[in-house]
């Protein structure tokens, strides 16, 4: 059977790959490339090839393992699953914006061991195996040490399937208390700009895990803390979600904490 070591190093290479056929899909993009799923929600057909590539070649490598993408939900069963989003920031991707990213987890139930993201307009691939820190392009990765609201920048999201009021009303804790707030639109990078050491938190009332799995345990193996429901609730329907440095968790806990 596969070691973990075997199954990042194929992941990594798995999310490059399915990063350049996103970009190559892009570019040769006719008329029909997006379709509408809701109000500001979108699929391209990059998003679809991209699942069932990755879906495909995980199969064939492991095929004792169950599958989750967001395009075509969850396939076999077991403790051990990868867990799929092809592409988080498809509106960013589809209008040339370079923050998206593929992202692919790996859990052995309620663990997530392996987190890969590829961020291929940034020329960026952030990986990290439980216990053994987290990279970026070979760079290893340590949060920020700040631990002061008013020099602090979170970085938000907005879920469609909660209040814009909820949002607002988080926003103006962010002024109230002194911190900056950056929105990218993209789970993956946000997750990914706090593990670097560029933010000092991520906060959204709702994400699937397939948004969410692979950057949690980059943040947590670059030192960070993240906060969410168990993993099983993750998995099945969706979570709030507050990552930081650890330094300043409890600081902007408070700041969310009165969002309704």
């Amino acid at each position: 059977m596969p070691n973990e070591n075997t199954k990042l190093q194929f992941a990594i290479s798995l999310a490059e790959e399915a990063g350049k056929l996103a970009q190559s899909m892009r570019a040769e993009a006719t008329e029909d490339f997006v379709q509408t799923k809701g109000q500001q929600d979108f699929v391209t057909n990059a998003d679809k090839a991209v699942e069932a590539l990755i879906r495909s070649k995980l199969a064939a490598a492991f095929p004792e393992d169950a599958f989750l993408g967001e395009e075509e939900g969850l396939s076999g069963s077991g403790q051990n699953y990868w867990v799929v989003d092809p592409i988080d920031g498809t509106t960013n991707f589809m209008r040339g914006f370079p923050d998206w990213a593929v992202s692919i987890a790996y859990c052995n139930g309620a663990d997530i061991l392996i987190g890969v993201i590829c961020a291929p307009d940034l020329q960026s691939t952030a990986w990290a195996e439980r216990g053994k820190g987290a990279f970026l392009n070979d760079m290893h990765l340590e949060v920020s040490q700040i631990s002061a609201l008013e020099h602090s920048i979170l970085m938000t999201g907005r879920s469609g399937r909660r209040p814009v009021a909820n949002y607002l009303h988080l926003l103006d804790g962010c002024f109230r208390n002194g911190m900056e707030y950056r929105r990218n639109g993209v789970a993956t990078i946000s997750l990914l700009t706090v593990a670097l050491g560029r933010a000092e938190g991520y906060y959204e009332e709702h994400l699937n895990a397939w948004d969410a799995f692979a950057g949690m345990l980059i943040i947590q193996e670059a030192g960070g803390h993240v906060e969410c429901d168990d993993i099983e609730t993750f998995l099945s329907h969706g979570s709030r979600i507050l990552a930081s440095n650890g330094y300043i968790h409890d600081a902007i806990k408070y700041v969310v904490s009165s969002t309704p």
